[in-house]
């Protein structure tokens, strides 16, 4: 297929260094259009069709590119693509029979091979520059002990794809398990937004590697059947953002596998420091443990320098300088900012290397074990759930709005989940009411939401200090006053009632505080938060929602009408089935049981829908006690002791299932190390018991 699309657009008049913007779904489109662009000698330009036009076009504008590839299926965003001089192709209508013989090399290991764009300081992303030579490094070199053994071993094998394609984490996702050899398994929107539909999709696919923030593991945890999930997940990188000791603990529990705090700007391909995060359970409670970044990977040089350009001691913070193999040629189209952040290296030693070392704004300092402990910034960029914000870009942007004086943003950590948000403080001209909504519409229009505060704060004048400087310690909290803006009414519906009791107890606002016109924007609502929301809503009224449905209806009463809407429609596809209990020792089967029943039946030796958990007992539990609790449980719990079978009424054929209690017994299994892996088979189906219990003797 990409070879196919490769001659295409070298039809077309593409070649090398030329960019290629893709704008695409989450969808194997994306990874044909991708190997297409580089196999045609062009570079990819990754779009999120939910980015706002405004700046769509500015990316385009920047890459100068006459062709655009794109999959989208949602109307609102395919609106979006108008643009004149340019031909916009899509990948679902190429015919991909034609032109499927290989096509030659015509690259360079220096020339483009995509860019990614970040946020900017100016009110424009800037473009980061990445080259094949950086990739190849990154891929096949970077992740191994000097070249040699690669440090995954011979572990990963099946990848989960959940990062967006615009950050750079999605390269460690597609790109490097391509050149490995791995398979990828791409979630879509509704998958990668919700940690139940993902907890199936790593057990089926037997998923090993999982490369994404703290953060969003973080929320995927909160959810108990992704903790039963990750069992035989082996590899957690961990990157983006600061690792807290707390999720390192949480993983170790849950799963077998290795938990990795990795470190790296975009603009040096991905990641340049690993760490192994071992030994995390014998801490001591009191006295949290450093967590560091580990040492440089393979062909990386890693400077910690004071402001003269000279190294620091060991323990004395200093900013951290990136060479080697990963550094980028620059950012597209600004040469003047390529000159300060990406500078001559005065210890480069290598001729065969490049000589430019990146400057990262981050501030850092040496262990005495070689190792590199993050600490914070030289400037106001902030990392939001991994991505990189520009503070000064979204003030920028604010101040573009009539009667807007002055615009200050700040991050802060949340004292009730931790995360991490941002604050917009403004003053206007002459006092002039420019309320938050006003603003928000605005930044919708220019950024992406990610970028969007959580909350406005209008103020009369900035804090000072004596000399004169903006004091931020100074700066209002945001408070329940300030959060509810908007006329109280009452909920009048049950629905609405039960609505705003969920908006009271996630953003620990008080129940008679949030009322029917409450906007989940304005009191600090974003995309995680709407995690919470969406698992809620499951539980309150047996609804599957995704995260876009509480995002585009951000009021208490447009998500009430919604939500009574799916509850009145006559399909139902929105409504969880309920298994009933109906007396009877026969039943028949929900559709969801029957998607599994099927699945069985055509797969009959695969085990995608075990569900296997381990456990480690001290020495001195009562192996006994355990068992007849494990019988008590077995013999409460009728589906337990369930079978299923084919019936056929009124000549339709249907599926039942049928309580055995009379010759289902559950049987303790023994295993030792040898044959402990033939625990998880496959069950049976027609004959119960759908549960297995084992003992691993040492």
């Amino acid at each position: 297929m990409s070879n196919s699309l490769a001659h295409y657009l070298r039809k077309q008049g593409i070649g090398r260094n030329d960019i290629i913007p893709i704008i695409c779904e989450r969808s194997y489109h994306f990874v044909v259009g991708v190997l297409g662009i580089m196999k045609s000698g062009a570079a990819y330009l990754p779009i999120d069709p939910e980015f706002p036009k405004d700046r769509i076009q500015c990316m385009i504008e920047e890459s100068k590119s006459h062709l655009i590839l794109y999959y989208i299926n949602n109307k609102e965003n395919k609106e979006k693509l108008t643009f004149n001089n340019i031909e916009i192709y899509s990948l679902h209508c190429h015919n991909y029979e034609k032109d499927t013989h290989e096509i030659s090399n015509i690259n360079q290991s220096s020339d483009l091979i995509y860019v990614l764009f970040t946020s900017g300081t100016t009110g424009k992303p800037k473009g980061t520059l990445i080259t094949h030579n950086n990739i190849i490094n990154y891929c096949l070199y970077s992740q191994t002990d000097n070249g040699k053994d690669d440090i995954y071993r011979n572990k990963l094998n099946n990848v989960l794809a959940i990062c967006k394609f615009t950050h750079d984490i999605s390269i460690g996702e597609i790109n490097y398990p391509l050149l490995r050899g791995s398979k990828i398994v791409l979630c879509n929107d509704e998958e990668f937004n919700n940690p139940e539909i993902l907890s199936g999709i790593i057990i089926k696919y037997d998923i090993d590697y999982i490369f994404t923030v703290p953060s969003r593991i973080e929320n995927y945890m909160n959810n108990e059947e992704f903790k039963k999930s990750i069992i035989n997940v082996n590899w957690f990188l961990l990157g983006g953002e600061k690792v807290d000791y707390k999720i390192i603990l949480l993983l170790q529990k849950y799963t077998n596998g290795k938990v990795l705090s990795v470190y790296g700007p975009s603009e040096t391909s991905v990641i340049s420091n690993i760490k192994i995060l071992d030994n995390f359970n014998n801490f001591e409670k009191d006295n949290k443990p450093i967590i560091t970044v580990g040492k440089p990977l393979c062909n990386f040089n890693i400077y910690i320098l004071d402001k003269y350009l000279k190294p620091v001691p060991t323990e004395v913070n200093g900013e951290i300088y990136i060479g080697g193999h990963g550094v980028g040629q620059g950012y597209l189209n600004q040469t003047q900012l390529t000159k300060e952040k990406f500078i001559d290296c005065p210890y480069h030693l290598h001729k065969s290397t490049s000589n430019k070392m990146y400057r990262t704004g981050d501030i850092g300092k040496w262990t005495k074990d070689g190792e590199i402990i993050c600490i914070g910034r030289t400037d106001f960029q902030v990392k939001i759930h991994g991505i990189r914000i520009e503070l000064g870009e979204i003030e920028n942007i604010v101040e573009e709005i009539e009667g807007i004086k002055r615009v200050i943003v700040i991050d802060k950590i949340s004292n009730v989940n931790k995360n991490k948000y941002l604050i917009c403080y403004y003053t206007t001209i002459d006092d002039m009411n420019v309320n938050s909504k006003e603003i928000r519409i605005h930044l919708k229009n220019k950024l992406p939401l990610y970028m969007i505060p959580n909350f406005f704060i209008y103020i009369k004048e900035f804090p000072i200090t004596q000399n004169g400087k903006l004091d931020r310690n100074a700066l209002p909290e945001p408070n329940i006053n300030e959060l509810i803006k908007t006329k109280y009414s009452a909920p009048e519906t049950e629905i609405e009632k039960i609505i705003c009791c969920i908006y009271s107890e996630i953003f620990n606002i008080p129940y008679d505080k949030i009322g029917r016109n409450s906007d989940f924007y304005e009191i600090g609502g974003d995309s995680f938060v709407a995690f919470k929301f969406v698992s809620e809503i499951k539980k309150k009224f047996k609804l599957k929602l995704n995260i876009k449905d509480i995002l585009s209806k951000p009021t208490v009463y447009e998500l009430s009408e919604y939500v009574a809407k799916l509850l009145n429609d006559e399909n139902g596809k929105m409504k969880i089935d309920i298994i009933e209990k109906r007396g009877n020792k026969e039943f028949p089967v929900t559709s969801q049981q029957l998607g599994v029943y099927i699945d069985s039946i055509k797969n009959p030796n695969s085990v995608m829908y075990n569900v296997p958990v381990f456990y480690k007992m001290d020495k001195n539990v009562n192996i006994q006690k355990i068992k007849d609790a494990i019988i008590q449980i077995f013999n409460k719990q009728e589906i337990l002791k369930s079978k299923y079978y084919s019936k056929v009424i009124n000549g339709k054929t249907n599926i039942y299932g049928y309580i055995d209690d009379n010759n289902c017994k559950l049987n303790f299994e023994y295993y030792n190390y040898e044959n402990v892996n033939s625990f998880i088979r496959p069950f049976d189906l027609s004959n119960g018991p759908l549960i297995r219990v084992g003992f691993l003797k040492k």
